[in-house]
């Protein structure tokens, strides 16, 4: 059987996905063990990752024969430093959902450029309005977007900066010149084909990459004290990476998650895709030419391919699967199928502000916690699990508001992915919320499904815009009440939580 092979490497999994004519025909599964050394702290080991990776493609082999090919579709802004000559990593994996940088990140964001960059982007915004055709252009995006810059927890940048300050190990490499950087799909690579690489959609995710000149940043790496020698390459996403070694297979492509993801939901400006999972990220392809950011909504490339480039913005809930965990770890519900069941018997309202891990966009407001209103003697288990996922949806719905309006773009429809998006009761408020139409595809792991397509494209040598496949549609959600009241309970009582706070 020819088949394509995707290697998905999660945050909280790792996987390789059979596809062959378009359909899943088989998958494996391994999880790497996270380690949590102080509160804040998330790590891997970068050696049991790639252990894993070679663990499942034998699986592969052994039950499928020699895949055509394989694609790397991966978590982001995880950071991995380590030694070129010996291969060996200079300290653990640094996750994305790791917080340890708060002092680094207060540290840099107080120095002089960062600030007038802020006030020069602030200055130019408020130009624009009277202006309208600064935004239009590809530098007053740019200095309009420096107003919403802001280094993050997430940001590789802040990663790497802990790691040349804090590792002895890591500080005599870079003094030797043999410690390289790279995200999770740059240490994967590294190991199967020899490469020191990443793609474009990697690379916007780090906070060192320019998205609007497609560069590694020289501002940003003269700011956080980075050399760029130390920084992977950057390739289109339909290149190969080489032949994966032992295996007499190429790695086809490398995307990041959240960008297979909307690839996999359509490749024209305007396609606007909701993935569900840990945390809830929304993004919306705004063609060939890169919009300014707003609060909360981040400007970064969507696909990079050796003709074209396609852009996005990008919001984020912070707590979508993880809230529904956290109804399961305090006992009130079992799993996400009892979602059904809270909303066919609940009786009373209850609002829930879902901030478990602050607020993303468009508040950025990291230090608001979850609320509950409403509260009486009559309120049952069922109108706690209904508001906590009624809060989510709209959470989504405010993020779908604020980038129709910062875009620009009037938003159709929206394709929903992730685990979350198997709840019906979910997405028929999403929609119900933002009086958008909610499409769920077959493949809820549409960044498997997606990378799948891009190698699929890149093995035949064919365009892989032109060539894109529409996704397999499940079930439609429609609006089907406006809820006006609702909404505007909600956002009094979200206003009461962040002046609370």
């Amino acid at each position: 059987m020819d088949y394509f092979l995707v290697l998905d490497v999660g945050t909280t999994n790792i996987k390789a996905l059979a596809f062959s004519q378009g359909e899943l025909v088989a998958s494996f599964e391994e999880r790497p063990k996270p380690y949590y050394p102080h509160p804040g702290w998330v790590e891997e080991d970068p050696k049991e990752v790639i252990e894993i990776v070679y663990k499942l493609l034998d699986k592969a082999e052994e039950e499928l024969g020699k895949p055509l090919g394989v694609a790397l579709t991966n978590q982001r802004s995880s950071t991995v430093l380590w030694d070129k000559e010996t291969g060996e990593p200079l300290y653990n994996m640094i996750t994305w959902q790791d917080t340890r940088t708060e002092d680094i990140i207060e540290k840099f964001s107080s120095k002089f450029m960062v600030r007038f960059g802020n006030t020069l982007g602030k200055v130019l915004n408020i130009l624009s309005k009277g202006l309208p055709f600064i935004r239009d252009t590809r530098k007053g995006a740019y200095i309009i977007t420096l107003a919403y810059v802001q280094f993050g927890t997430t940001h590789s940048s802040m990663h790497l900066r802990w790691l040349m300050e804090n590792v002895p190990e890591a500080k005599k490499a870079m003094e030797k010149d043999s410690a390289i950087f790279g995200t999770v799909d740059s240490w994967i690579s590294w190991n199967l084909t020899g490469k020191h690489v990443t793609d474009y959609t990697n690379a916007s995710a780090t906070g060192l990459f320019d998205p609007f000149y497609l560069k590694w940043s020289d501002n940003i790496t003269k700011i956080v004290e980075i050399p760029k020698k130390i920084l992977p390459q950057v390739v289109p996403n339909d290149t190969p990476i080489g032949e994966i070694k032992d295996y007499n297979v190429p790695l086809l492509t490398v995307i990041a998650d959240q960008q297979a993801s909307i690839y996999a939901a359509g490749v024209s400006k305007g396609t606007t895709k909701m993935t569900n999972g840990t945390g809830t990220f929304i993004d919306i392809n705004v063609g060939e030419k890169p919009l300014p950011g707003a609060l909360g909504l981040y400007p970064m490339v969507a696909l990079g391919t050796k003709e074209h480039t396609l852009y996005l913005l990008e919001g984020s809930v912070i707590t979508s699967g993880s809230a529904v965990e956290w109804l399961v770890d305090v006992g009130l519900i079992k799993d996400y199928s009892e979602i059904s069941t809270a909303f066919a018997e609940s009786e009373n309202e209850v609002i829930f502000i879902p901030a478990l891990s602050g607020l993303g966009t468009p508040h950025i407001r990291p230090n608001v916690k979850g609320t509950l209103f409403d509260i009486t003697r009559g309120t049952k288990r069922t109108d706690l699990v209904k508001g906590m996922i009624e809060g989510i949806a709209m959470r989504c719905a405010e993020i779908i508001d604020h980038m129709e309006s910062n875009s620009r773009i009037k938003i159709e429809r929206i394709i929903a992915d992730g685990g979350l998006s198997k709840s019906d009761e979910f997405l028929q408020s999403v929609a119900d919320l933002s009086s958008k139409d909610i499409m769920r595809p077959k493949y809820l792991n549409a960044s498997a499904y997606g990378a799948y397509l891009l190698s699929e494209a890149v093995y035949s040598q064919r365009d892989v815009i032109a060539s894109w496949k529409p996704p397999k549609i499940e079930k439609i959600f429609r609006p089907m009440n406006k809820r006006s009241e609702f909404k505007k309970k909600w956002k009094k009582r979200l206003k009461t939580v962040i002046e609370a706070y």
